[in-house]
């Protein structure tokens, strides 16, 4: 059924007149007599009774017209609703991220993009990198915070959005806590403390002390830097962390020493290059690259 030929009938009830209802629904005459009459047709029965001048409601018209009415403003309120949530949903970004948001300005950022689109509805998922990856391709968010990983996903566009660098981080006792830069081979005989393994920075430890010639002997591994820089205070091993967190995290009674060379990692901004960019989402692509 043609909700227009609905809104029609219930507009020519309102004037019982074809040119007063015609004006109003701003159509011909000839064409609101065929959809009456087509509408008549798929009921099977005469809605109107027709004058020379006007029409009136046969019984079959009055029984159905509080149908009509009904169904025209059901209509109505669904599309208004329908549309509604559409500029909401235009409204709305979804931001993935690392959970080591505040370090790296992540939260400053969305704070600031936030004032200057106050109406803008902002749901953040943190996870880890890797999730993050299967996140965005999914479709689940329109953009992710992501530490870079060496292999990069072509599906994925990136704009570079901070840096930072790898360092020993050492209890104040040690014997090289007051170095000013220490050569990865110097910790060969260390117990080292990591997070996680298959997250970034294991992979990147693991790695980094691999190509400095040795084998890392693992003593920990586990989900939360602050932990970990508790067991290096107590002395039950060393660690290889990231310098913008340990610095931003409570680091009384260890001490942060640079790697030579230096081991850089990217935080980046990457989005699906298959999907579709909402207009918010690409305001917010724009203010991170600006």
């Amino acid at each position: 059924m043609n909700i227009n030929y609905l809104r029609d009938f219930v507009i020519l009830t309102k004037h019982n007149n074809y040119l007063e209802a015609a004006e109003e629904l701003f159509i011909s005459q000839s064409t609101l007599s065929k959809h009456i009459q087509l509408l008549e047709k798929e009921l099977d029965v005469k809605l109107f009774i027709r004058t020379t001048r006007n029409v009136q409601l046969s019984p079959y018209g009055k029984e159905y017209l509080p149908y009509a009415e009904e169904m025209v403003s059901l209509y109505e309120k669904s599309v208004t609703e329908l549309n509604q949530f559409k500029d909401k949903l235009l409204q709305t970004i979804t931001i993935g991220a690392i959970p080591i948001m505040a370090p790296y300005g992540i939260t400053q950022a969305i704070m600031d993009f936030r004032k200057m689109y106050p109406q803008t509805n902002v749901h953040v998922i943190e996870a880890d990198s890797q999730q993050l990856m299967a996140i965005l391709e999914n479709g689940e968010c329109d953009l992710a915070f992501i530490r870079e990983e060496p292999k990069i996903n072509e599906k994925l566009a990136r704009i570079h959005f901070s840096t930072d660098h790898l360092v020993a981080v050492l209890p104040q006792s040690h014997k090289l806590a007051k170095s000013k830069r220490i050569m990865l081979n110097e910790l060969s005989d260390e117990s080292f403390l990591f997070l996680n393994k298959g997250t970034v920075m294991y992979n990147l430890s693991v790695t980094a002390c691999r190509e400095a010639g040795f084998e890392p002997t693992i003593a920990y591994t586990g989900k939360r830097a602050e932990n970990i820089l508790d067991l290096v205070k107590e002395g039950m091993g060393i660690s290889l962390l990231m310098k913008k967190p340990i610095s931003y995290l409570n680091s009384k009674g260890v001490v942060m020493v640079p790697i030579y060379p230096e081991i850089r990692t990217d935080i980046n901004v990457y989005h699906a290059k298959t999907k579709e960019i909402t207009p918010i989402t690409q305001a917010f692509l724009e203010f991170i690259g600006e």
